[in-house]
């Protein structure tokens, strides 16, 4: 990381010094790790007395209720505005940091990315055939999440930062680490302590996972009810466990993606290898989420169906108004990429209908 922050504070410091205006934007649906690197950059620019605005443009519906909030807390302080201020305010030699995300159809301002003179990307999720094209990338997989990466360039520029800063980037390290129970170095956990000794509260951030009522019955009545489990032959006397999820009883049934997405870490307190659950999340839009806690890559599954992320955490959204079918495409895919039997046959067993994200 050492020579990657060189690299990346050069591209930073270059980029942000010769713009007239930064932008910053993450993926569309934002969760803690989105917001809090986000907010974490626009504090960097701060810091280089660069003019800088966070690009957030899903409804209120749309949003988990802790992001809300830390949105709706942090809009004047951190500039937080919507793609129609955006473009009251994009001019000549403005450039856009994207963090958390590297794919074009993630992006709220996936339609003016040739307005800008710089692109710098930061991110942890794997690249693909949609990830734009940038001026400087960072993309490591293997590093929790976007907001380690951002604490770590924090710390490396030697910036102040204020407690709320540490406290969503703390949040977002816990999140993506599932609380540090997926995808965590010992890096990991000095980025945290760090995070505290600056002023992080674990409380606070424990207050901001705070499940709602409602919501923990809803995802613990589908991954309870909604649950079946495969056995796939790895390879001579080793087998993998799978779950995949659906609402059986009431398959149309709309969730928020990030409901699917805690009920996929909830599946691997379980003895499973992956999860995945599959769900409307509106009419005739399917999300599968995915998890790992072993060696199937979630990420080159869900990039069968034009979706991505890492190995061990990975999406896709599917336009279909039948889950079920969509469910057992799914186990095709998986079979084929954990039996070596079966690998021959790993694409086209997709049917054409479900190769198509929703942009």
């Amino acid at each position: 990381m050492s020579e990657i922050c060189n690299n990346l504070k050069h591209q930073l410091i270059e980029s942000i010094n010769s713009s007239s205006k930064v932008f910053i934007v993450g993926h569309n649906e934002p969760d803690f790790d989105s917001i809090s690197s986000a907010i974490g950059i626009q504090n960097l620019c701060t810091a280089f007395d660069c003019e800088s605005y966070i690009i957030v443009n899903d409804s209120e519906q749309e949003l988990e209720p802790s992001v809300k909030k830390i949105i709706e807390s942090s809009k004047n302080k951190y500039n937080i505005i919507r793609l129609s201020d955006f473009l009251t305010l994009i001019g000549d030699n403005c450039s856009l940091i994207v963090v958390d995300a590297n794919k074009k159809y993630q992006l709220s301002v996936s339609e003016y990315l040739d307005l800008f003179k710089n692109i710098i990307v930061i991110d942890h999720h794997n690249p693909d055939q949609h990830t734009i094209a940038s001026t400087y990338s960072y993309i490591e997989p293997n590093i929790s999440s976007a907001a380690e990466i951002v604490a770590r360039l924090l710390n490396y520029f030697k910036v102040p930062y204020t407690s709320d800063v540490s406290n969503y980037l703390l949040a977002g390290i816990e999140l993506d680490t599932n609380r540090y129970k997926k995808n965590t170095t010992s890096i990991t956990h000095d980025v945290a302590e760090k995070l505290i000794d600056k002023g992080a509260s674990p409380d606070f951030v424990n207050r901001l996972f705070l499940a709602e009522f409602e919501t923990d019955c809803r995802i613990n009545n589908l991954v309870y009810n909604g649950s079946i489990f495969e056995r796939y032959e790895r390879s001579l006397f080793q087998y993998r466990q799978v779950s995949f999820t659906l609402n059986r009883a009431f398959p149309t049934t709309i969730y928020k993606k990030e409901d699917l997405a805690k009920a996929a870490d909830k599946l691997l307190e379980y003895p499973v290898d992956a999860s995945f659950v599959i769900g409307y999340v509106k009419d005739g839009l399917v999300s599968i989420s995915a998890r790992s806690k072993s060696d199937i890559n979630v990420g080159e599954i869900m990039e069968e169906f034009t979706g991505g992320g890492n190995a061990q955490s990975a999406a896709c959204k599917v336009e279909t108004t039948d889950i079920k079918s969509l469910e057992e495409a799914l186990k095709r895919v998986v079979g084929t990429k954990i039996s070596p039997k079966t690998e021959s046959h790993s694409l086209s067993i997709i049917p054409p209908q479900y190769q198509k994200v929703k942009k």
